[in-house]
């Protein structure tokens, strides 16, 4: 039954988030063709100070879900209904405080942009407008909450990523009438309002005896926040620091570059992220067993991350600046250095999914608060440096190298330390061998691409389709000889529990 379960919040998660995707590949082209890039760039520089702003939430979603789960398991519906309803009312107050903090940041937004075409007003009105559409979500975060901890995720899902695509549908259908972006952005907050409305009459229904409303409310969830803060701080800065410091020192075209790479490798941390944390029960699972047990999952799991990041990334470095010069005809400029760099973020994002599902299953966010302080400082302190040398790919290496050092060294270090007790020093030899073949894979198949002449649309599909799967085959083959396909048997015993 929970595989069920869990095959379907993939399913309602994954299918549609690939559905937005494309529309989203396509919509940015439009913003291109009818807006320009500097609107583009100020419509990601608003996502990125929004990011900032609501860093008052301090990661308190994540601290009711995890309260949540007790009561629910005992069915306490009078705890249940008092944390939850404690939960709505804090929610609703970050709402408001939220909205308080943008407005007085719209004032500002326009000292981040070097050299703005816009005036100042017009900056101040479309940030406001932006704000509000984010702000929404906040006042229906107990309902999300509520689904998540009930396994009913995929209504979550299935009503939010339906919004998702009808706000995608309608914002192309605007930019293709015409429509200025200020009235693009408040269609955002309408479709949004609507979706989140949807959500809570099907809660009503599929839950009659949960009261977010009780008069007697719970905020005991709030004693989880100091472990959580400092990973949503290091989450935000690590996803959002490098548009803010692109737009202030090198400008908004600069950020319309990045954001249209960026697009394209959020779009696969998304699908990636999803399958991951289908797989955090197996962990949870594997934890009340022995050392040793949980260790041999712990490279089975580090065996797959680094196929996944060699067969993904070898092929996303050699396609993405094709895709882009031929898709969006020449508007975007693209360089070797930069896809070469956002691929490495990607393969380092990969590469520590094992880690960070051995630190979620085993609760350790306070053993890992250094380590969240470390990646952070170190790519701030980077970004600036690096910027100022080589540009747009400076600040992405500081990110893909602050990772590396913070999540896969410094994390690995206390998984090991807690959880396996033990040294790394073994595992860290043992993955020598697929850094270097990553390495040799990336230079053999660089060099075998340039021989070849792709200047049309389907002729890269067709091309990257059949390099991706003999590439991948060939990796298997290699990882076969070094003993390391343990995880291959893992997904048979998966499919077969869930036939």
């Amino acid at each position: 039954m929970k595989t069920k379960k869990t095959a379907l919040n993939i399913i309602t998660d994954v299918i549609p988030l690939l559905i937005v995707s494309i529309l989203g590949i396509y919509k940015v082209k439009l913003f291109l063709q009818v807006l320009g890039n500097d609107t583009l760039g100020l419509y990601q520089l608003f996502s990125n100070i929004m990011i900032y702003v609501a860093l008052v939430d301090g990661g308190l979603s994540s601290a009711l879900m995890y309260s949540l789960y007790k009561p629910n398991s005992q069915n306490d519906h009078k705890k249940f209904n008092e944390l939850l309803s404690g939960g709505r009312k804090t929610f609703s107050k970050i709402g408001m405080y939220v909205f308080g903090i943008a407005f007085v940041v719209s004032f500002f937004v326009v000292f981040f942009i070097k050299d703005s075409p816009f005036s100042y007003w017009y900056i101040v009105l479309t940030f406001l407008l932006f704000s509000l559409s984010n702000v929404l979500e906040y006042f229906f975060v107990p309902y999300n909450v509520l689904l998540e901890v009930k396994e009913k995720k995929y209504i979550y899902n299935l009503t939010s990523q339906i919004g998702q695509i009808v706000l995608s549908i309608l914002e192309i259908i605007m930019l293709l009438t015409g429509f200025k972006f200020e009235l693009i952005l408040l269609m955002h907050s309408v479709v949004k309002l609507c979706s989140h409305l949807v959500e809570v009459y099907i809660c009503k229904k599929e839950f009659p005896l949960v009261n977010v409303h009780e008069e007697n409310k719970d905020y005991s969830f709030k004693k989880f926040l100091n472990s959580l803060i400092f990973h949503k701080i290091n989450g935000l800065v690590g996803s959002n620091i490098d548009t803010l410091i692109i737009s202030s020192l090198l400008g908004l075209s600069s950020v319309a570059v990045y954001s249209t790479y960026n697009y394209i490798i959020n779009m696969l941390k998304k699908i990636l992220g999803k399958l991951q944390s289908s797989m955090t029960a197996i962990v949870g699972n594997i934890l009340a067993k022995s050392k040793e047990k949980m260790y041999d999952l712990y490279l089975e799991f580090d065996s797959m991350v680094f196929y996944v990041a060699i067969i993904i990334c070898v092929p996303l470095t050699l396609a993405i600046n094709q895709f882009i010069d031929i898709f969006y005809e020449g508007k975007i400029m693209t360089s070797f250095m930069i896809g070469l760099s956002f691929s490495l973020i990607l393969f380092t994002y990969i590469i520590k999914m094992d880690t960070n599902l051995f630190v979620s299953a085993g609760g350790l966010y306070k053993e890992t608060k250094h380590c969240a302080i470390t990646d952070t400082i170190i790519n701030l302190i980077l970004s600036l440096v690096l910027v100022n040398i080589i540009g747009i790919p400076g600040v992405l290496l500081a990110t893909a190298f602050s990772v590396l050092i913070a999540e896969y060294i410094l994390k690995t270090r206390v998984v090991h330390k807690y959880i396996f007790e033990r040294t790394p020093k073994d595992y860290f030899i043992r993955n020598i061998k697929f850094f270097v073949i990553f390495i040799i894979d990336l230079i053999g198949s660089y060099y075998l691409i340039n021989i070849f002449n792709i200047n049309t649309l389907l002729t890269w599909i067709i091309f990257y389709i059949i390099f991706t799967i003999i590439n991948a085959l060939l990796i298997l083959l290699i990882f076969a000889m070094f003993k390391e396909i343990k995880f291959l048997q893992r997904f048979k015993i998966l499919l077969k529990r869930g036939a």
